[in-house]
């Protein structure tokens, strides 16, 4: 049966990605219109119904002062209580994700934490005195959803990751999957950096029954349909990598997240129904919550990895993730306090020759010359460019060029672009890096950069993802040119700097 009927099997996706960029919706609306109190508290109104209210028990939320470090729960449910399927209505709600959100506002970044919903734990329902062992995390919403609804879906999650983690928690949000649909469909399009080719035509064959999907590799602007079948995509990729996808898309929604006056009622009509969440709606709450999420655009945004001992544990028949208390200790210590910063260093291309005596070899960082086969390919595919193809010199020892082909994209004011990419495949896990250009100079990919440096001659734009080098773009020859890291950042920060540099015009 496709994937669009079964409801919980489509729901899940959605959590993965969808939970932060709801959340930067709501909050940033109210800040970046210029709107007075009157006008702020109708939003707030709008955002945060009292019908979307989440009542927790005494002492589960810290409330925190304006300019202090939050931290936000966001939960990803399949709540169906309007659901026209009495199955979907009466069976209990799940949680397919838990995700943290740390803003500081002394911290130059934002740091999210994805819990694996396997992740054993004890589950300890403090209304009913019931002790859940061995559980898995997700199944505290469906306990605390079969003891106290909605309110005691989200407050027994809440107090089992607190216990858990040992962190203060100061807001909660829940997410559905059906009230989002309508943000998406109100908001429109984004664009993004479509890294490989994506294609299945459902002919209802055992093969292809999965949903279809028709999109080519670049940077392109994703409306509607071609959007929520790139997030949702889950065949021939690990859990790992899907749950990557989405966080770049929610990365491309922040970079790219504007509301106007005109339509800012509707849209936040739209989160009231999408969300349920303890925020009060006021004016005074919103507005505070307003200044952390536009800190957090301004900001990069760093994906901090839960640590865990085993991934495939299993206890009486069923398979856990499993962490050890240092593992947690780490983990909690890295998301509200580590700071990590990408270190930079040449590498000796050819083009660069003069630094050999100070820079680490290709081969020494597993870069090695492209082959002249890609290169004719990549020849073929710039012949109908208005602008200079560069093509790098050097690639992974494991990467192969999959393909180079030309595309168009027009930007926010409807302006027709060129551009191109050519595809490697790094390994068989969504393991793909790109190397583009286009005559567009100044699309939103590049629009927060988290450093400028200069290597070479040349001006490199650095979008980082805590430690890692995600993206390098750099202008050159009327264009703008970049190498984008796969989606689990399988590239070292040396490669990634060393492949751009040796990016140069084909002969």
């Amino acid at each position: 049966m496709p994937d669009e009927r079964p409801p919980r099997l489509s729901w899940g996706m959605w959590k993965r990605f969808l939970l932060a960029a709801v959340t930067i919706i709501v909050l940033s609306a109210a800040a970046t219109a210029t709107a007075g109190l009157e006008k702020l508290t109708t939003f707030a109104q709008e955002a945060l119904p009292p019908s979307s209210h989440i009542t927790t028990p005494k002492g589960l939320i810290t409330p925190a002062y304006d300019g202090q470090p939050q931290t936000f729960l966001l939960i990803g449910s399949d709540r169906r209580s309007a659901s026209r399927d009495a199955f979907d209505r009466l069976d209990p709600p799940h949680s397919d994700t838990l995700l943290l959100v740390h803003l500081d506002p002394n911290q130059g970044q934002t740091s999210v934490l994805s819990i694996p919903r396997d992740l054993l734990v004890s589950i300890h329902d403090p209304q009913t005195g019931q002790t859940y062992y061995p559980a898995k995390i997700n199944a505290a919403y469906t306990y605390g959803s079969m003891d106290k609804g909605s309110d005691g879906a989200a407050s027994l999650a809440a107090e089992t990751i607190k216990k858990l983690l040992g962190i203060q928690l100061n807001g909660i949000v829940d997410v559905t999957f059906s009230g989002f649909i309508d943000v998406v469909d109100q908001l429109g399009c984004v664009y993004v950096n479509v890294d490989h080719r994506y294609y299945n035509d459902n002919i209802g064959t055992a093969a292809t029954n999965y949903s279809s999907i028709n999109l080519q590799p670049g940077y392109q602007k994703l409306c509607y349909t071609n959007a929520l079948d790139y997030v949702r995509y889950r065949h021939t990729d690990s859990d790992f990598v899907r749950v990557a996808r989405q966080q770049d898309f929610i990365r491309d929604i922040r970079e790219q997240a504007s509301i106007s006056l005109g339509n800012i009622d509707a849209v936040l009509r739209s989160v009231g129904r999408a969300i349920r969440t303890n925020f009060a709606a006021s004016a005074g709450e919103l507005e505070v919550l307003a200044k952390l999420l536009v800190f957090s655009q301004q900001k990069p945004l760093r994906q901090v990895p839960f640590q865990y001992s085993s991934a495939a544990t299993v206890i009486a028949g069923g398979d856990y993730v499993t962490a050890t208390p240092q593992d947690i200790a780490s983990t909690v210590r890295n998301f509200l306090y580590g700071d990590q910063k990408v270190t930079l260093a040449h590498v000796a291309t050819p083009s660069h020759s003069h630094h050999a005596a100070k820079s680490p070899s290709p081969a020494s960082i597993g870069l090695y010359p492209t082959s002249s086969g890609d290169v004719s390919a990549a020849v073929n595919a710039g012949t109908s460019l208005p602008f200079r193809m560069l093509y790098p010199t050097l690639q992974t020892g494991p990467g192969v060029q999959i393909e180079v082909h030309d595309l168009t994209v027009r930007d926010q004011q409807n302006k027709l672009h060129h551009s191109y990419v050519a595809v490697f495949q790094q390994n068989g896990l969504g393991g793909y890096y790109d190397v583009e250009g286009t005559d567009w100079d100044n699309p939103p990919i590049i629009a927060n950069p988290s450093r400028v440096a200069t290597f070479g001659g040349r001006h490199y734009i650095f979008i980082d993802d805590g430690n890692h080098i995600h993206l390098i773009a750099w202008h050159e020859h009327g264009a703008l040119y970049w190498v984008n890291n796969t989606l689990l950042e399988d590239l070292t920060n040396a490669q990634m700097l060393g492949i751009a540099e040796s990016v140069q015009p084909l002969s």
